[in-house]
């Protein structure tokens, strides 16, 4: 796949947004705009591989209930008797980076997101179901306050918005289907065993357009915008800066081996004298391939890039 091209202010061309890029923006505008329009990226963490095979499993499953129209024996179970919308976008608005796609005129933004599954009431509207998996004592009953939580909300609310402005009627209750794993077993015997929980939400969309106005805004500002107040990449970047600011230009690192700080190695002639706390001179050698100066710890005679 091409690398996305970051947005250019002011342009005229269509820019697509993910429904997740959204979140990103609602929880720190700051790293949105670095990362949509500079090309800084926060760090990625790993994928959830157990919970991609729950998902994987679930959409076979249901799959097989929308061809025959009928309801899902978990979801009689549960007092439930939605039905699998059949439709034939539904391949296309379940694939990542395709999902449901509209274009929002007023920014020259267009949203998408890929759903986990759509059900249809008895009143003929369109049910938005997100599959979540978990490891629990017990099973998940309801969804909390933590801002996760939070974004599970707005994540359900941005495919109702993004299917209403095609015309689609949907229902403003969806539900998340929260399969919990049971981790108090005694024993694991190569298999998971989980507890089904339907968790119905009422949805607002009223906060969607003007997110994508104020997206829009800081992406065409000179600037950069506020940093989210609960933004852990933000408060790790100040928190370094100011340690750096206290220690001098920059952080040295520990040797791995005793411990003790290491000094940087100075290759060639220095035009003036050095710091013999911070620097040690290494003679008129100079490495080509790798002009960076390395660490080096005296006390143990190691160079290393460990730190």
């Amino acid at each position: 796949m091409a690398k996305k091209k970051p947005y250019e202010q002011y342009q005229e061309e269509v820019f697509a947004i993910s429904r997740s890029k959204i979140e990103n923006f609602v929880q720190c505008p700051r790293c949105f705009v670095l990362d949509r329009r500079h090309k800084v990226a926060v760090p990625s963490g790993p994928s959830f591989t157990i919970n991609s095979a729950v998902d994987s499993l679930l959409k076979k499953e249901f799959d097989r209930h929308r061809e025959a129209g009928t309801v899902h024996p978990v979801l009689k179970e549960l007092g439930c008797d939605l039905v699998p919308l059949k439709n034939s976008n539904m391949d296309v608005w379940r694939e990542n980076f395709k999902g449901v796609r509209y274009l929002h005129e007023p920014t020259n933004l267009e949203i998408f997101g890929a759903v986990d599954d759509l059900w249809v009431n008895g009143d003929g509207e369109i049910v938005v179901v997100d599959y979540k998996a978990t490891a629990k004592a017990s099973p998940v009953e309801e969804l909390g306050t933590e801002r996760w939580h939070d974004a599970y909300r707005r994540q359900i609310e941005v495919y109702q918005w993004l299917l209403r402005q095609l015309g689609y009627k949907v229902s403003s209750t969806g539900y998340w289907l929260y399969e919990t794993a049971r981790n108090a077993a005694d024993e694991f015997n190569q298999k998971l065993d989980f507890d089904a929980r339907l968790i119905a939400y009422e949805g607002n969309t009223d906060w969607v357009e003007r997110t994508l106005n104020r997206i829009k805004d800081a992406l065409d500002d000179d600037g950069l915008p506020w940093a989210g107040d609960d933004c852990e990449v933000c408060k790790f970047f100040d928190d370094r800066a100011f340690a750096t600011s206290n220690q001098g230009e920059e952080l040295y690192p520990h040797c791995f081996v005793c411990g003790e700080v290491k000094k940087k190695a100075i290759y060639g002639m220095p035009s003036g004298p050095l710091d013999e706390s911070r620097f040690e001179t290494m003679g008129c050698i100079i490495n080509i391939d790798t002009p960076n100066a390395d660490w080096i710890c005296r006390k143990c005679e190691t160079e290393n890039d460990e730190s």
